[in-house]
């Protein structure tokens, strides 16, 4: 292997190892607050085109809890990966719902840094 190749190798294993981007983390944080009915945190982890007043988000978080009640019929939410768009700007995170019937669903969610912390894109 060559001195370049190899180079180009290491250089390319330390950017993956140091690109941890930590919008899976972001969204499991938020989804665990979900799962403990802190439907609020839930909120807050929402990035919103124009900021909500704080009653607004309440409200938010109030329907969020309604719908969530009535759909009482997940056990829990796993991470399972990232992928990095844009550094340091936006990704994408996998996650698995998981049913109290053992079924299972994996689904996608668009992640922004704003402000340096990540928040789910809801575009709205």
């Amino acid at each position: 292997m060559g001195k370049k190749n190899l180079y180009a190798l290491l250089g390319g294993l330390l950017l993956t190892a140091c690109s941890g981007s930590g919008a899976g983390d972001a969204l499991q944080d938020y989804l665990d607050a979900m799962q403990n009915k802190d439907y609020v945190a839930f909120v807050d982890g929402m990035n919103f085109k124009k900021q909500p007043t704080q009653e607004q988000k309440e409200q938010f978080a109030a329907l969020i809890g309604e719908k969530a009640e009535k759909n009482g019929n997940v056990e829990e939410y796993n991470v399972v990966g990232d992928s990095v768009i844009v550094e340091d700007s936006l990704a994408i995170v996998t996650y698995e719902v998981v049913y109290k019937d053992g079924s299972k669903d994996l689904e996608k969610q668009p992640m922004v840094k704003k402000d340096g912390k990540w928040l789910m894109e809801i575009g709205k």
